[in-house]
């Protein structure tokens, strides 16, 4: 009996360990072109916090839209790079990717803060839907959509 008494947990511990680092590496590691996805991701957000109007410029596609084609690249380049907007913080959560065939979709939850005119302004959390290409070799943003919950 007491050999069942130590063996059991010691099982049990071992199995649940086994999955959970599992499930870890399985999250880490993903496929290549995943992680390139989320690099060009986390490279979209870091250009609007640190104003880097070069690499927005590298990751957005040349036709890049948003708001049903009404924001293009040109629009949002200018609106980087204009003194009188800053964007102080964009956090972002539950962000998920789907990769295939040359196309992705990142999908997740976001809040941004900044200023414009000099007055401060932070938005409710909303949804985004960022559609991506592989054009050249490289992933780019192609279009950006946005929700917000009621």
């Amino acid at each position: 009996m007491r050999y069942y008494a130590t063996r059991i947990p010691a099982a049990l511990i071992t199995f649940v360990l086994g999955v959970a680092s599992a499930n870890l590496l399985g999250y880490a590691v993903g496929s290549s072109d995943e992680r390139a996805v989320l690099a060009v991701e986390r490279e979209y957000v870091r250009a609007h916090v640190e104003r880097d109007v070069d690499a927005l410029d590298r990751v957005l596609a040349d036709d890049f839209s948003m708001f049903g084609g009404r924001i293009t690249k040109e629009h949002r380049l200018a609106l980087i790079s204009n003194p009188l907007f800053a964007v102080t913080s964009l956090k972002t959560d539950d962000v998920q990717v789907v990769v295939s065939d040359g196309h992705a979709l990142i999908t997740g939850t976001a809040r941004l803060s900044g200023s414009f005119r000099g007055r401060e302004f932070s938005t409710p959390r909303y949804g985004y839907t960022r559609h991506l290409e592989k054009r050249g070799g490289r992933w780019q943003i192609v279009s950006c959509e946005f929700t917000v919950p009621w």
